[in-house]
């Protein structure tokens, strides 16, 4: 078989039917995830970010554990305070952070209008063309991320902007049994830096500040 060939799990058995009344039916969605590329493709790309984050936090993690000036800076620069408070939250949440990051799998990721179908607790909102993902905080069971178009077509990793990379870290931060995150202020940009001089009260539970400490690079 080639190696782009696209494998289904329809049912997980497969045996003769002899029970009457017992045939599952099974409706599949030809609609790629992306329009830009095969499942196969996304589902590879998705492991490669989630594992990048995952190295990512790790890093963060080592970093905070020795608290030096470096560390402190970023703490300050990011989430405008490098007091005990702000470890504090930050040595409770990484590793939450981490759990679930290693945990994710690409049947979490679904594209935003198939939300109904998978169950989750709340509604994710439509496109609006310029976000690239959502998901339900309170859903902790499933994780499920819902993307947007503007995902699809966003870097995988480029870590000094919006990316696909930084993307995950920000949704995952959501969950609220690992940061509980708000959006008061979004921006993978320096600018989000400034905020959070004037608002470090905020930038602790703002998911871009938490993703930009843990993974901008200039």
């Amino acid at each position: 078989m080639p190696d782009d060939t696209e494998w289904l799990t329809i049912h997980d058995t497969a045996v003769t039917n002899t029970t009457p009344g017992s045939m599952v039916t099974v409706t599949l969605d030809p609609t790629p995830i992306c329009s830009n590329m095969s499942n196969k493709a996304f589902r590879d790309s998705i492991i490669k970010s989630r594992d990048e984050a995952s190295a990512l936090i790790q890093t963060r993690m080592a970093a905070l554990e020795r608290w030096e000036s470096g560390e402190q800076m970023r703490a300050k620069r990011w989430l405008g305070r490098a007091d005990t408070t702000t470890r504090s939250v930050l040595q409770v949440g990484l590793p939450r952070l981490l759990q679930v990051m290693k945990e994710l799998k690409p049947e979490n990721i679904i594209r935003w209008d198939q939300q109904q179908k998978r169950n989750i607790t709340c509604t994710i909102f439509p496109d609006n063309g310029a976000t690239d993902a959502a998901d339900c905080k309170p859903d902790t069971a499933k994780r499920i991320i819902a993307i947007y178009p503007h995902f699809c077509t966003s870097p995988r990793s480029q870590l000094w902007h919006g990316c696909q990379v930084l993307t995950l870290i920000h949704e995952c931060t959501h969950f609220t049994d690992v940061f509980d995150s708000t959006d008061d202020m979004y921006g993978v940009t320096v600018g989000l830096s400034l905020w959070a001089q004037d608002n470090p009260e905020k930038a602790i539970r703002n998911a871009d500040s938490l993703t930009c400490y843990i993974g901008f690079k200039d």
